[in-house]
């Protein structure tokens, strides 16, 4: 019998962001078997509650999921509709500590128990603290929904435990975006920016210093332990190169320096050692560089308020021409076209 750790696609996640979207999926009659198929899931997938799935699904299933209810917002819409409570173990640990600076390191420390995929680094200033986001084993390219429903939930989660609006300094995310941006404005409460270097959330000392309402130094002693566990049978999150390669080149496209070289070196990889495992994955740089481009420019089209010069730049190229003619490669029609067009190709 293959144990389950082995089998199981990794990494993975509770699913609580795919349930909440099923959810509103069927709210709206659409039909679910097809969408999920797209995904890689099954119903049978959701039949027992404490059952994981592939973070990489989830993330597939929410994009899948905002199209069909034509909704570029639907990773902030299903966030305000959560119950941060639904993480369990996570959310209990975190609501028990004595404030909101230990409650973040707390949710960074024990955050794989409901999401493997997703790492979190806090760097200190004199103003605060940065978060910043990163991800293994989950092309953060196609995971603009799951990454604005992990962080819309979390600062849910603070405000709970603090029994106020609790607002970040700034708030970065990779991914663009030109629409809906009041919206975001509006719910987090402070300046938010879309197509940065990163995805990142600041806070300032003093919300850092806020106390808890749900404090219990008790509650915290007894499941510190339990965490710690739980944290380690999840272990560190495996993923392919392929996806470490996007993530790393998707960062640094804005500014025209995803070479080869550039990513193998943050990686801490040489440039050949890349080509070879790359070659491994059956795969070379140009191909996952030219795949990632053709993926984020699908994404970009949809976003009307991103002019194409503005797609040309965030994808790397050196102008408008250069982007036209890999477009018409990829599909046959110019980008103008596309976007005048309903569908998309998908």
């Amino acid at each position: 019998m293959i144990d389950e750790k082995v089998r199981r696609p990794l990494p993975t996640v509770t699913g609580i962001a795919a349930r909440l979207a099923i959810t509103a999926l069927k709210t709206h009659n659409v039909a679910l078997a097809p969408l999920l198929q797209r995904a890689g899931l099954s119903a049978h997938d959701f039949d027992v509650g404490q059952q994981r799935i592939s973070a990489a699904s989830q993330g597939k299933f929410l994009e899948c999921a905002a199209e069909a209810l034509n909704d570029s917002a639907f990773g902030l819409h299903l966030a305000k509709e959560a119950n941060p409570r639904e993480t369990g173990l996570l959310f209990y640990v975190t609501s028990a500590a004595t404030n909101i600076e230990e409650a973040l390191a707390l949710f960074a420390r024990y955050s794989r128990i409901a999401d493997e995929a997703v790492t979190i680094r806090h760097a200190h200033a004199r103003e605060g603290l940065t978060a910043e986001i990163s991800f293994i084993g989950l092309p953060r390219h196609a995971a603009k929904q799951v990454t604005e429903f992990g962080v819309s939930v979390t600062i849910r989660a603070l405000r709970e435990i603090a029994g106020r609006k609790i607002r970040p300094t700034h708030l970065s995310f990779l991914h663009a975006r030109n629409s809906d941006l009041r919206e975001f404005e509006a719910f987090f409460g402070c300046p938010v920016e879309f197509g940065a270097s990163g995805d990142q959330v600041a806070f300032s000392n003093e919300t850092l210093a806020l106390p808890l309402v749900t404090e219990d130094p008790h509650l915290l002693e007894t499941l510190r332990p339990i965490c710690e566990e739980a944290a380690k049978a999840r272990g560190t999150a495996r993923g392919s190169l392929r996806a470490a390669v996007e993530n790393e080149a998707q960062k640094l496209l804005p500014h025209g320096k995803a070479q080869r070289h550039r990513v193998a070196k943050t990686l801490g990889h040489s440039g050949r050692t890349l080509t070879r495992k790359l070659a491994d994955e059956g795969t070379t740089y140009e191909q996952v560089l030219d795949q990632l481009r053709q993926s984020l420019a699908h994404q970009y089209i949809k976003e009307r308020g991103v002019s194409l010069s503005q797609i040309a730049w965030l994808l790397g190229y050196e102008g408008s021409t250069s982007f036209n003619h890999a477009f018409k490669r990829w599909t046959g029609r110019s980008p103008s076209a596309a976007r005048n067009q309903k569908q998309l190709p998908a």
